[in-house]
């Protein structure tokens, strides 16, 4: 879910379904304890233990972050905070032209939700985490002494404007442009600085030596020809023959599966395309 927030009157309603947690021991064990610095917050995800990962885009770098957050909620909760965005500027005392929802997570424990926000837009815009808590009660999440991990991308595109008129861009806005946790590993989509730029990612989780990822190519339908440079938009984890694997939906708007087993570093591999919803679309979570 990429800035879910860009209007004045949002409802931000979310049927919080209990899931399973992964029995994973003491994850945060090797974590450190201090203040995670964060240039921006995009995707996020949880694991276990109420271990929650941040994208930052702008970092090239996943974040997990210790929340505290595990005291299992009695039962099933609705959430529903109406004008949600305008709720979160009144918390950070600004307006809501001002706030950007990039993303949103909920604690598969607590039930809590977790948004990504940013107060402010373009370079100066500030990075929030921001807590909605059972009974429909926004709070920030101080981030000030926590216990955290930072995974680094060794690949990420360049920082900055290129190209010329129309064509501008700046690429490490797309280093991240998904993740999620599978088992013991962080799933991440996005771009990277290699010449087939679509790539996908497994770490292993904690966080130790962060390689190259694996180089991407789909057969885009809807355009006719082989690509390597679209990001991924959006995945989910799914198995198929008792082999994980993504659902991965791409801007305009190939479906492709991935096997996760061949996600290895510096590898290029084929997606497998199985369906095409149309061009000029654009699926997201």
């Amino acid at each position: 879910m990429k800035r879910i927030s860009q209007c004045s009157g949002l409802a931000l309603l979310v049927l919080v379904l209990f899931v399973q947690g992964v029995e994973a021991g003491k994850l945060t064990a090797d974590m450190k304890e201090g203040k995670p610095a964060f240039q921006s917050m995009g995707s996020l995800a949880f694991g276990p233990e109420g271990i929650l990962f941040v994208a930052d885009t702008k970092g090239a770098a996943i974040i997990a972050i210790a929340t505290g957050d595990t005291t299992p909620a009695s039962d099933l909760k609705l959430l529903k905070v109406e004008g949600v965005n305008q709720k979160i500027a009144a918390l950070l005392g600004t307006s809501a032209d001002q706030v950007l929802i990039e993303d949103m997570a909920v604690n598969p424990i607590s039930r809590n939700a977790y948004l990504a926000v940013s107060r402010g837009r373009g370079p100066d815009a500030v990075p929030v985490l921001v807590r909605v808590k059972a009974d429909n009660q926004l709070e920030v999440v101080v981030l000030d002494k926590v216990k955290f991990s930072r995974a680094e991308l060794p690949d990420a595109p360049v920082l900055g404007i290129v190209g010329q008129g129309n064509s501008q861009s700046n690429p490490r806005r797309e280093s991240i442009t998904d993740i999620g946790f599978l088992e013991d590993r962080v799933l991440i989509a996005g771009l990277s600085n290699e010449e087939f730029s679509s790539t996908l990612r497994a770490i292993p989780f904690p966080f130790k030596t962060v390689a190259n990822g694996t180089s991407a190519e789909i057969y885009h339908g809807a355009h006719g020809r082989f690509e390597t440079r679209s990001p991924i938009r959006t995945f989910v984890p799914f198995t198929v023959a008792k082999q994980p694997h993504l659902l991965a939906a791409y801007t305009c708007t190939p479906l492709v599966q991935f096997p996760i087993d061949a996600l290895k570093p510096g590898a290029k591999i084929m997606g497998k395309t199985v369906a095409e919803l149309g061009n000029r679309n654009r699926l997201s979570t």
